[in-house]
């Protein structure tokens, strides 16, 4: 059966539903009245329909080239939340800017005002390359490499209003760095270039074809090096390589990951080799991943000594229209009206002088920001989840939100525990990479359907960058507290000097593994889509169910099928390790 996707893309180019929405807004056309193909096409354009929103409205998601933002269009998408949405902003895990609770009239006045200061919304969802970013505080750090912001601006125009390359077979990931600090995010990243100095010279390592999502993967390392005016040209092949013999056939193998591991590392050097018009240095070394996370919230004095950076902490990415309007007046009155959106959910305000730190600091507070966090501020993270997003099976800032109030008042200390939630296998909270991970399921039990989390240990930074482990299925969300409390106070118990959380939760659990006898025990789990009763069996459920073609969100797995014993009492793992690496494969 032909991918429904691929035919209605080449039914009418994406590109050209924009006439069509700007007929919907002049109408008010209900979205229960706009073909289905029409509601996709909108996010070549920036809108994601949001059927949970009643009536039926749209969220507005805002590119944010490595991440630099200025007063005034900070201050214009703090206006568009308040006269056109919900009045918040959240801030996403590509540094991005999204506006909830638009409504259909909205959408082409939206694109209007975004464009009169200089910011644009296109191809920021679907089969499209997202946004690209650096490091946020690229251009001001001391000891940085390389400034990659307009290399991140570069990469960016190559693509942006290309037919060509807004038709890939699935999305794309890219991002750079120029320090030699390489977080654990870069080895979840279709494409990432990762400067390093050789023998005077500033080159770019790269990574390749990793993903988070229902089958993660870290990266290949690709062994050559890049120089930074090669780095549109290779970019340019390999979206080249991946249009032209990437897979259209399955939407669930049509990420880069699958077309490397058909035609491996040496296939992708072969065609870059034939393609590109200069060679690629050889390179055989990998990217050592950082010791630690990206501090990003405080004061960062910058490169001029005279100036400082102030990161300000935004619990799990949510501020209101206020927030970041007031954001953008601070920016103007202390600094020189420049900030920065961080893929960690966060936001900075940069070039402030010494001697305004501490008025700045106060009008960020008067706002409800501060540059001072607490560890459960800054080592969380959730998606949006069901509250809006079509296709979440759980809740998750609400449940983050009072999770977190509730181990505060537990007393538990979170030394550098990161703890993040997705609201389903999707991982747009990059939950494998955490130390705790959190994916968000439906369970069937007897007395009901209720929300709950798969809990994943163990990912992230532990000597090398690794997947999270299955520990316990299908956790109620009034469980989670005590659980984390548990598994966070038997690490401070029983780990070795120097052991990592996630260190001392990979030993045991793969200790634990060993000890099984095989895999005879162990049974996929059973879903049941509860809108028709069908049965799926697998690790999760489908993004569709192919009886009654009801959305993943109505699918609740069997408790008796699939209980939520712990993993050392099942042999969930074995399948999960034999497609995910616990380092990147050179």
């Amino acid at each position: 059966m032909a991918n429904p996707i691929e035919t209605w893309k080449s039914e009418k180019h994406p590109f050209e539903v924009w006439h069509d929405v700007e007929s919907y807004a002049e109408t008010r056309t209900p979205m229960d009245q706009i073909d289905a193909p029409d509601l996709e096409r909108m996010k070549w354009h920036g809108f994601f329909y949001r059927k949970r929103d009643a009536p039926g409205r749209y969220m507005n998601r805002i590119r944010v080239t490595a991440g630099e933002l200025s007063a005034e269009q900070a201050r214009e998408i703090a206006h568009l939340a308040y006269e056109y949405g919900h009045g918040i902003v959240d801030v996403t895990t590509r540094a991005n800017l999204q506006v909830q609770g638009l409504e259909i009239e909205h959408l082409p006045k939206a694109v209007a005002r975004l464009t009169q200061v200089g910011l644009n919304c296109k191809q920021t969802g679907h089969d499209n390359i997202r946004n690209v970013f650096a490091h946020p505080f690229s251009g001001l750090m001391p000891g940085e490499l390389i400034d990659t912001r307009q290399l991140c601006h570069d990469v960016t125009e190559l693509f942006i209003d290309s037919r060509e390359y807004s038709d890939l077979p699935r999305k794309l990931n890219i991002c750079l760095n120029g320090t030699e600090s390489h977080s654990a995010h870069f080895w979840t990243q279709d494409i990432s270039y990762l400067a390093t100095e050789v023998e005077g010279d500033v080159l770019f390592q790269v990574l390749l074809a990793g993903t988070q999502g229902q089958s993660p993967r870290l990266a290949w390392h690709l062994p050559v090096l890049v120089r930074p005016e090669q780095v549109v040209e290779v970019t340019r092949s390999i979206l080249d390589l991946f249009r032209a013999k990437g897979s259209r056939k399955k939407r669930n193998r049509a990420r880069l990951r699958y077309l490397v591991e058909a035609i491996g590392i040496g296939g992708v050097l072969e065609w870059l080799e034939h393609d590109l018009p200069f060679p690629l240095q050889p390179c055989i070394a990998a990217p050592v991943p950082a010791s630690s996370h990206d501090e990003l919230i405080g004061w960062f004095r910058q490169g001029d000594p005279k100036l400082w950076t102030m990161g300000l902490s935004v619990p799990l990415g949510r501020m209101t229209w206020r927030q970041l309007e007031g954001l953008a007046l601070l920016s103007r009155r202390w600094g020189d009206g420049q900030l920065r959106t961080t893929h960690e959910q966060g936001i900075a305000v940069v070039n402030i002088p010494t001697g305004f730190r501490d008025a700045a600091a106060t009008d960020a507070a008067a706002l409800g920001l501060g540059v001072q966090a607490d560890a459960f501020e800054l080592n969380t993270m959730a998606c949006t989840g069901s509250q809006f997003c079509n296709i979440a099976v759980t809740e998750t800032k609400g449940h983050m939100f009072q999770l977190i109030e509730k181990l505060r008042k537990r007393a538990l200390k979170l030394h550098g525990i990161r703890i993040h939630m997705s609201g389903c296998p999707s991982s747009c909270a990059q939950h494998f990479t955490a130390d705790i991970g959190l994916k968000g399921v439906r369970v069937r039990r007897l007395i009901g359907t209720r929300e709950g989390f798969d809990v994943y240990l163990g990912g992230g930074l532990a000597g090398q960058v690794h997947m999270g482990l299955p520990y316990k299925l299908g956790v109620d969300v009034d469980q989670l507290p005590t659980l984390i409390e548990d598994v966070a106070n038997e690490y401070y118990l029983k780990h070795r000097s120097g052991q990592t959380f996630s260190a001392y939760w990979r030993e045991k659990l793969h200790a634990a593994e060993a000890e099984r006898v095989g895999g005879d025990d162990y049974r996929l789990p059973v879903w049941l889509c509860e809108a028709c009763e069908c049965r799926h069996t697998g690790e999760d459920p489908p993004v569709f169910c192919p009886s009654c073609a009801g959305l993943r969100r109505n699918f609740a797995r069997l408790e008796e099928e699939c209980g939520s014993e712990n993993v050392t009492e099942r042999v969930h793992a074995a399948q999960f390790h034999s497609s995910t690496p616990t380092q990147p494969v050179s």
